[in-house]
C-alpha cells in the first residue's frame, strides 16, 4: 500500500439496503478506513498541495454531498463513535433555517427512542424534488444540527441552487410524464433563484442539460411553451407523437431556447458563489475555504470563478490527490451503495501509482 491522498465521498445513509448506502455497510467500510488509513481534512490536502509536506501513511478525506438528514440520523453518531473526522457540502437553499433536531442513533443506542422513531430517509430524486416543488424538505439538515455535527464534520461548500439546467438547443426527447430530471421545475423556469419555477407538462422538449453553475443557461421559449400547450390532450395519444412534435416544433421555429450571454452567466455564477459561501459562515460561524462542484460539473469558466473565491474545488474525477494538479480540479472518489464496489475501490486508490 503506498502512501496515496484520495477523497471518498457519498450522498445518503439509510437504515437498510435500498436506494442509498445502507447503514450497517457504512459502519464497516468506515471501521475498514480507521484501520489502515490516516483520516484528514481538506485543510490537510491544501497544505500538501502547496508546501513540501508528504503523507506518512495512506489518507483518505471523508465527504458527503448535498446536506442530507440521515447523514446526522445515521452517519454522525458511527462517525463519532469511531473517532473519525469527515467533511459535509451542504446546499445551502435546502438548510432548514430552524433550530430543530431529529434523534439518531445516538439516541436510539441509549434507548431514548425505538429505531421505528428514527427518520426515513428519501431517495435523492424525491428530496430535491420536494423542496424545489414547495421551498423545504425535511430529508436536508438544519442549522441547529448542522451545528450539533461540527466536532466531527468540517463545514464546506456546494453552492446554492444545485439544479440542471439546458444549454443545448438539441432536442433529446419530451417528456412524457415519466422520464425527465428532478430539476426540469427549476430548468423550465426563468430565475436564478427559485422565485418562477414551472413544472414540465407533457411535450416539453428535453435537451441536454448540466449544473446551472458549470454552463451558460438556455430557457425554453414561452411561446414554445404555449404551442405546446394549446395541443389537444389527444395528441399525445398518438402513436410517434414525440416524432410529429419535433417535426413541427423545428418546422415554427427558428430555435426552442434563448441563452443568456457569456457575461451573464459570468455575473451568474459568481453571485451564487459568493452569497453561498457568506450565507454558509454566517450560519456555522466558521471559514468556508473549499467548494464541490454540484453534480461534479464545471467548465474552464466555472473553474476560474471558483478559483477567486475558494482555495480549492473538487470534481468527481475517479483519482488519488498528486502534486501538480489544478487545485480547482482535484478529484474524488463516489462510493458506490454496494460494499464490494468499496473495496475495489479503495484497494485501487491505495495502490496507484
Amino acid at each position: 500500500m503506498k502512501n496515496n491522498l484520495f477523497i471518498i465521498f457519498y450522498h445518503k445513509i439509510i437504515p437498510r439496503w435500498g436506494h442509498s448506502k445502507a447503514v450497517s455497510t457504512f459502519e464497516i467500510e468506515m471501521k475498514i478506513i480507521k484501520k489502515f488509513f490516516n483520516v484528514i481534512t481538506l485543510d490537510d490536502i491544501y497544505e500538501y498541495l502547496t508546501t513540501d509536506k508528504l503523507p506518512e501513511k495512506p489518507s483518505v478525506v471523508i465527504s458527503f454531498d448535498d446536506g442530507y438528514l440521515d447523514n446526522f440520523v445515521y452517519a454522525y453518531p458511527i462517525l463519532k463513535k469511531l473517532g473519525l473526522k469527515a467533511t459535509i457540502f451542504p446546499i445551502t437553499s435546502r438548510i432548514i433555517k430552524e433550530g430543530i433536531i431529529r434523534p439518531t442513533l445516538e439516541d436510539y443506542w441509549s434507548g431514548k427512542i425505538s429505531k421505528s422513531q428514527l427518520y426515513r430517509p428519501k431517495t435523492m430524486a424525491q428530496a430535491n424534488y420536494q423542496f424545489l416543488s414547495t421551498g423545504r424538505s425535511e430529508d436536508f439538515l438544519s442549522v441547529e444540527e448542522l451545528h450539533k455535527m461540527k466536532d466531527v464534520f468540517d463545514i464546506q461548500g456546494h453552492a446554492k441552487v444545485h439544479a440542471k439546467v439546458f444549454y443545448s438547443n438539441q432536442i433529446i426527447d419530451f417528456y412524457d410524464g415519466k422520464n425527465g430530471h428532478w430539476s426540469n421545475i427549476y430548468a423550465y423556469g426563468y430565475s436564478d433563484d427559485f422565485s418562477d419555477l414551472d413544472k414540465p407538462v407533457v411535450g416539453y422538449p428535453l435537451f441536454p442539460d448540466r449544473n446551472n453553475l458549470s454552463v451558460r443557461r438556455g430557457f425554453l421559449k414561452k411561446e414554445v411553451k404555449d404551442y405546446i400547450r394549446s395541443l389537444d390532450k389527444s395528441f399525445f395519444k398518438t402513436k410517434n407523437w414525440k416524432d410529429k412534435l419535433k417535426e413541427d416544433l423545428l418546422k415554427t421555429f427558428d430555435s426552442l431556447l434563448y441563452f443568456e450571454t457569456e457575461q451573464q452567466r459570468k455575473e451568474r455564477v459568481k453571485r451564487e458563489l459568493i452569497e453561498a459561501k457568506k450565507e454558509l459562515e454566517e450560519i456555522t460561524g466558521q471559514k468556508v475555504r473549499h467548494l464541490s462542484y454540484p453534480f461534479g460539473h464545471y467548465d474552464e469558466t466555472l473553474v476560474e470563478i471558483a478559483s477567486q473565491i475558494y482555495d480549492t474545488a473538487y470534481t468527481i474525477e475517479k483519482d488519488i490527490i498528486k502534486k501538480g494538479q489544478n487545485l480547482h480540479k482535484l478529484p474524488r472518489i463516489e462510493i458506490a451503495k454496494d460494499f464490494p464496489a468499496f473495496l475495489s475501490k479503495i484497494i485501487k486508490f491505495s495502490m496507484k501509482n
